[in-house]
């Protein structure tokens, strides 16, 4: 028995540290829109488990600010980092503390970096981009990262089970409809029905 005791209280050492996993947080300013290659469901407050290895987010910055008199809503269009964690690292996608819009324009009108808290304390400066340059609803951040990943040939690219190649026409116009401001989107309708 005391042999079966010492075996177990060994094998849980040694699996513990394997089977851990660090936490990614998000700031309340950051609306966390993809990870690792897919859209997210669920609430952005919600904590996520990151295993050990390179990871993808997909996020904005979301906040209300003053503008004049008035407040009023700031976004970024969505940005991706790449980031590589350990198994037990804790880390929060912190945002800068802005107020006004002017503040916001000039703060994300030429910076290339964002702030990445780690549980012990440090902060580290990460590279992003700018996942693309138009505001796109959440229900099209999946088709504009797929098409970035697979371009980048990294393992964040998701093959559909249904990507014919005929429905690339097809959905090249689901893309520019989504991307379309409201006066192109009108145009486009016009468009089809005259077809």
């Amino acid at each position: 028995m005391k042999y079966w005791k010492h075996w177990l209280l060994s094998t849980a050492v040694i699996v513990a540290p394997l089977t851990q996993a660090g936490t990614l947080y998000v700031d309340k300013e950051i609306e966390l829109l993809a990870l690792d290659g897919r859209v997210i469901d669920a609430l952005n407050t919600t904590p996520r488990d990151l295993k050990s290895g390179d990871h993808q987010f997909v996020f904005r910055y979301k906040n209300r600010v003053q503008d004049g008199g008035r407040e009023v809503e700031f976004k970024t269009p969505p940005l991706l980092m790449n980031l590589n964690t350990l198994a037990n690292d804790d880390i929060e996608i912190l945002a800068p503390q802005l107020s006004t819009k002017s503040q916001a324009e000039l703060y994300f009108s030429n910076r290339t970096v964002w702030r990445v808290k780690y549980a012990d304390g440090s902060i580290k400066t990460v590279n992003y981009d700018p996942l693309t340059e138009k505001d796109l609803p959440k229900e099209a951040i999946q088709k504009v990262l797929d098409q970035y990943n697979k371009a980048q040939e990294n393992g964040f690219y998701q093959v559909a089970e249904s990507d014919e190649a005929g429905n690339d026409l097809l959905k090249s116009i689901q893309l520019l409809y989504l991307q379309a401001n409201q006066k192109q989107r009108n145009e486009i309708k016009e468009w089809v029905i005259k077809q």
